[in-house]
C-alpha cells in the first residue's frame, strides 16, 4: 500500500481549492456592485461555482478509493475532528453550489452562466429564491471558518507533528 495517495486526490484538491478561492473571491466583488448590475459578474461567480459541483463528484470517487493514509499515531480526538471538519467542507462544497442554483432558478428569470448556457428558469417561487440565498450566504462565514482550519492543520501537521501530511498534497515538502 501507497503511503502517498493516488495523484488525482491532490490535483482536485488543488484545483477545487482554486475554483473555490475564485468563486469566494468574484462574490466578494460583486457585493460592492448594485444589485441591478451583478448579472455578468455573477455569471463568472455561478460558473466556477458549479465547477465546484461538477468536480466534486470525482473529488469524493478519488477519496473514497484511495489507499487509506491516515497518520496511525494522531490521537483519537485529532482523527475525529478531521472527519468532521473533512466531512463539514464537503457538505459546504455540495451546499453552497445546489442553494446558488436554487436562488437563481427560482428568481422569475432567465440566468445566463458567463455567456455559455443559460439555467432554466423555474419562475418566481419567492420562498425558495429567498431561502436559496439565505442558506447560500449564511455558508460564506462557514466556509472561509472550514478553510481557515484547515490550513491551520496543515501546517500544524506539518510544522509541529513533523508527519508528512501536508506532503501528500505538497510534492516538493516530500522526504
Amino acid at each position: 500500500m501507497s503511503r502517498w495517495p493516488h495523484w488525482s486526490v491532490p490535483v482536485l484538491h488543488w484545483i477545487m481549492a482554486l475554483l473555490i478561492f475564485g468563486t469566494f473571491a468574484i462574490g466578494q466583488v460583486m457585493e460592492d456592485f448594485p444589485r441591478s448590475e451583478r448579472g455578468a459578474i455573477m455569471g463568472y461567480h455561478a460558473l466556477l461555482g458549479l465547477s465546484v459541483l461538477v468536480l466534486f463528484l470525482p473529488r469524493i470517487w478519488a477519496v473514497l478509493r484511495r489507499s487509506p493514509v491516515a497518520v496511525g499515531d494522531d490521537p483519537r480526538i485529532v482523527k475525529m475532528m478531521a472527519r468532521i471538519a473533512h466531512g463539514l467542507l464537503y457538505l459546504v462544497m455540495i451546499a453552497m453550489p445546489v442553494t446558488g442554483l436554487l436562488a437563481v432558478m427560482t428568481s422569475g428569470r432567465s440566468f445566463s452562466v458567463a455567456g455559455l448556457f443559460s439555467l432554466p428558469d423555474l419562475g418566481r417561487i419567492e420562498w425558495l429564491h429567498e431561502g436559496g440565498e439565505e442558506i447560500h450566504e449564511f455558508f460564506v462565514p462557514v466556509l472561509v471558518t472550514l478553510v481557515v482550519l484547515h490550513v491551520i492543520a496543515a501546517f500544524w501537521h506539518h510544522f509541529i507533528r513533523h508527519d508528512e501530511v501536508l506532503a501528500r498534497y505538497v510534492p516538493w515538502l516530500r522526504k
